[in-house]
This record gives C-alpha cells, sequence and structure tokens, in this order.
C-alpha cells in the first residue's frame, strides 16, 4: 500500500506538470494566434494602400482650390477647405497635391493638411502632412504632377482643410 500512495503522489505530479506543459502550450498558441491576426491586418492596410482607388478634390475640373501665403514671409495663411465634411464615408489617407500655376516670385512653398471630425478648422495636433517644395520660373512655371505627402490617416467623413507659407 505504501508503494501504491507513492506512486499516486508521483503520478500526481507527473499530472500537475503536464497541466503546467499545456497551459504553456496553450499561450503559446494563443501568441502565435494573435501574432497571425496582427500580421493579416497589417498585410490588409498595405494592400488596402495599395490596391485603393485614388480620389481627387474637387471633383468639378472647372473648380480649384488656392492656397494663399501670409503676406508676412514664413507665415502660414489661413486654412482653405479642400474636402467637405461627410464626402468620404470611410478612412482615408492623402497622398499626394497637385500644384497647377504658383506665383514664381515666391520661390519656397511649405503646404500644410489638417483635417477635422467637425465643419471647422483643424484644431491642435490635427496636422496631417506637410510638404515643402519650389517652383522655378524656368524652365517650367506651372507644374501639373502629383506632389508625394505622406499623411497619417483621416477618420471617415471628416474635412481636409490645407494652408500655405512662402518665402
Amino acid at each position: 500500500m505504501v508503494s501504491a500512495t507513492s506512486h499516486t503522489r508521483k503520478d500526481y505530479q507527473t499530472l500537475q506538470e503536464l497541466e503546467t506543459v499545456l497551459s504553456k502550450l496553450n499561450q503559446t498558441l494563443n501568441d502565435i494566434e494573435a501574432s497571425r491576426v496582427a500580421e493579416q491586418d497589417d498585410i490588409g492596410a498595405i494592400d488596402h494602400h495599395w490596391h485603393s482607388r485614388w480620389r481627387v478634390y474637387p471633383q468639378d475640373v472647372q473648380l480649384s482650390i488656392t492656397l494663399a501665403a501670409a503676406a508676412a514671409a514664413d507665415t502660414f495663411g489661413d486654412w482653405v477647405l479642400i474636402i467637405p465634411l461627410n464626402t468620404v464615408p470611410f478612412d482615408f489617407d492623402i497622398i499626394g497635391i497637385v500644384v497647377e500655376t504658383a506665383n514664381t516670385n515666391l520661390t519656397t512653398y511649405f503646404a500644410q493638411l489638417g483635417y477635422n471630425t467637425i465643419n471647422a478648422e483643424p484644431g491642435a495636433n490635427m496636422e496631417m502632412g506637410e510638404r515643402r517644395f519650389r517652383i522655378a520660373e524656368q524652365p517650367i512655371r506651372n507644374a501639373s504632377e502629383i506632389l508625394q505627402i505622406r499623411s497619417q490617416e483621416v477618420p471617415a467623413n471628416s474635412t481636409v482643410w490645407g494652408r500655405l507659407k512662402a518665402s
């Protein structure tokens, strides 16, 4: 009987050790699954960026957005609405801006984009992207190519605003 009790204790210890190992194994499997899901989310975000449809604003080609620098050098002009509230019903980001005409007397520009979730100018820390650029008088005064900009993701239905400063 003593040996049976000893054997039962040993079995109990072995079971406890197995439960500990199984618990660790389950935690490892849960960690692997969480990592897999996170990687799928990352891949989905990358895929969305590369395969999402581009949109241009304003949609009416006869309209344009005019960003004007303040009279004083290196001072932002007023915020100008680019995308109205409730126009884009999903999260989005800005990939670039197009300069169609520029005053080449002011050679260095600094454009800033901002957003707001209400119909108001961007508040503190609502800037979402910036771009510094120059437009030379020669060989070409007018530009129409996209200037890349890296913006943060903008919440669905938000407004997008722009402002400019110049040298």
